[in-house]
């Protein structure tokens, strides 16, 4: 899933679910145009203050950000003409291939429509040859309404892949759980409903905050709060 793991976020999941957009080369600067895709904590810092840095208190094993401008890591994106993503996130790698990110991408010349990022997903899903039972839904969540999430299974890892707009943004949550004869796919659920409500909580207080504009969003009605589960 190479063209889903280069614009989630900053980070490596053991699960393969998170890869970054590449080691950040020579050249890679988050100013200036855009000649290579890179990532680096900090590079910027306006978007990694969009993120959540912990999960029910469990804190992000990494958080970082960068951009990506070459065909291969925009995907589809290109058919519509994008020239560059920007993005920061984080990760959380959980060991034994399970793991969390948690983005927000930003078109820096225009407002990035949430459709175009639910077709690079699906886009890059369909595209792999590691990805089986690939699966679409639109389901809704607290704080964040309905939302785009796309699961498939790519090797030994059950992989969730939730999208909704932000403002100009988009904000992705992944979530990679290791098949088992143990594993349990409601226990996958409730990670991704914990997940998705950490993204939300963010979402929330950047907007509080100013950080983000305010303005009617993805949130529902009466901006309700997230419910975060307990890890089983």
């Amino acid at each position: 899933m190479a063209r889903l793991a280069s614009l989630a976020a900053g980070g490596i999941l053991a699960a393969g679910l998170v890869a970054g957009c590449g080691a950040a080369g020579p050249t890679f600067s988050a100013s200036g145009p855009c000649l290579v895709d890179g990532q680096t904590p900090g590079a910027f810092p306006q978007l990694e203050a969009l993120v959540p840095r912990d999960i029910s208190g469990r804190p992000a094993t990494s958080t970082n950000s960068g951009r990506n401008c070459t065909a291969d890591a925009l995907g589809s994106l290109t058919s519509h003409g994008v020239t560059e993503i920007d993005y920061a996130g984080s990760s959380w790698d959980e060991g034994g291939g399970n793991g969390v990110s948690i983005a927000v991408l930003e078109e820096p010349a225009a407002k990035l429509p949430v459709a175009w990022a639910e077709e690079f997903y699906q886009d890059g899903a369909e595209l792999s040859s590691k990805t089986a039972n690939i699966e679409t839904s639109r389901p809704t969540y607290p704080g964040a309404g309905t939302v785009f999430r796309l699961d498939t299974l790519n090797d030994l890892s059950f992989q969730s892949i939730v999208v909704w707009p932000d403002g100009d943004l988009v904000r992705v949550v992944l979530v990679a759980t290791q098949v088992s004869p143990t594993a349990s796919k409601s226990v996958h659920d409730d990670r991704v409903t914990e997940a998705v409500g950490a993204a939300v909580l963010a979402e929330q207080a950047a907007h509080a905050s100013g950080l983000i504009p305010s303005e009617p969003s993805s949130s529902e009605p009466g901006g309700s709060n997230p419910v975060l589960p307990s890890p089983s």
